[in-house]
């Protein structure tokens, strides 16, 4: 367990720098002040609505995945760019346990920042509407998007010098497009998995309720299906990482 360990620290302790980590945080807490600012002088009952609808949209639609993109890209692809990772491939450490050190290092870093603008946002959200519950559900949200984004976006950023963009990319067209057009593919869909779960603990309101299963389609509200799910994401990506890193081996990166 020691090298497992090694890895995440050493690879979180790079992913969490000041600067990036203040930037997805500003990012992350940006509906605070939209909901201070649209929810003053109205009732409790119209700020908690209003905070689960930007949350259901704006905040698990575009801000966690964006600032889960920036941090999982740069787990491993940070190392390629600045040609470090030949040196971590020495050290006598399987190529599976950098994987799933990779892994763990960028889903802990994601979570932290994600759930940093979450806490703004939901001490925001509890001081308007004196329900201080709101905010577990999206803690729950931004836990299966940080596990989910590290899954796909590690092995992205070690394969792809424009892994960000690519990750981009695969949020406009596959997630806010594809899935919405396509019904067959939204099971796929990491922004409805993470909406799953959500849903399942938040406290919703029969508007809330419809939008949130016309967001989903055919994918039924569960936490612990969603939970399933990103569990196999992680594995599979852990296997696709290891296998990467083996053919650097022969390669002789």
């Amino acid at each position: 367990m020691r090298p497992l360990f090694l890895v995440v620290g050493s690879i979180t302790g790079r992913l969490m720098r000041r600067g990036r980590s203040l930037a997805m945080f500003l990012l992350t807490a940006s509906p605070a002040p939209l909901i201070f600012l649209i929810g003053l002088g109205r009732s409790s009952d119209f700020a908690a609505e209003m905070y689960n609808n930007i949350t259901s949209s704006l905040g698990m639609g575009i801000l966690y995945p964006v600032a889960a993109l920036v941090v999982s890209t740069a787990a491993l692809g940070e190392e390629r760019k600045a040609q470090t990772l030949p040196f971590l491939l020495l050290k006598p450490v399987s190529r599976p346990v950098i994987a799933l050190g990779a892994l763990i290092a960028a889903a802990i870093s994601s979570f932290v920042v994600l759930e940093a603008g979450v806490v703004v946002t939901w001490m925001v959200a509890g001081a308007m509407t004196g329900e201080w519950s709101l905010g577990v559900a999206t803690t729950v949200g931004v836990a299966i998007q940080s596990v989910a984004s590290a899954a796909i976006f590690v092995p992205l950023g070690l394969l792809l010098n424009r892994a960000t963009l690519v990750g981009l990319g695969y949020l406009f067209l596959w997630e806010g497009i594809l899935a919405a057009l396509i019904s067959g593919i939204q099971a796929s869909s990491v922004y409805r998995i993470v909406v799953s779960a959500w849903a399942d603990v938040a406290v919703l309101s029969l508007d809330i309720y419809e939008s949130v299963d016309n967001i989903l389609g055919r994918v039924a509200i569960g936490a612990g299906g969603a939970v399933a799910k990103v569990l196999v994401m992680a594995l599979v990506s852990v296997f696709l990482t290891a296998m990467v890193l083996r053919r650097r081996d022969l390669a002789g990166e």
